[in-house]
């Protein structure tokens, strides 16, 4: 009765150490980056410029185009960015038409992704940006 006794202490205890070792492991997040544009004029191009684990990623869409990008894995800590700007704007030059809307969404050890940053305006814009980091 004594052995049964210490092979249970002895398997609560490997059971408890088991879940100490598990919640030691590191978080993995990854980021969804999501550009929505709208315009009346066709051809135009937008250059994005997205932060993933290794510095930026530059990329380059057309107008009236959605775009997503997805990095990954992550720490705590990483610092989201998001940038979008007409191409060819001058930065002088009022815009008209052109309307962004940007998202920043984060998923956590690989569950569902949730919203983090929203830059969303009805409002014509040539430049826009979304930030975020990961606590």
């Amino acid at each position: 009765m004594r052995h049964l006794l210490n092979l249970f202490y002895l398997l609560i205890f490997f059971a408890i150490t088991a879940g100490c070792e598990k919640s030691n492991l590191k978080d993995e997040y990854y980021v969804k980056y999501q550009v929505e544009s709208s315009t009346i004029y066709f051809g135009g191009k937008l250059n994005i410029e997205v932060n993933n684990e290794n510095g930026n990623l530059p990329l380059v869409i057309n107008q009236n185009e959605n775009s997503e990008t997805t990095i990954g894995p992550v720490r705590k800590g990483f610092k989201a960015s998001l940038k979008v700007k007409k191409q060819g704007w001058d930065g002088q030059t009022v815009e008209n038409h052109l309307k962004l809307n940007l998202r920043i969404l984060v998923s956590k050890n690989n569950g569902p992704f949730a919203l983090k940053q929203l830059n969303g305006t009805d409002s014509p814009r040539a430049i826009a940006e979304a930030q975020y980091t990961i606590e």
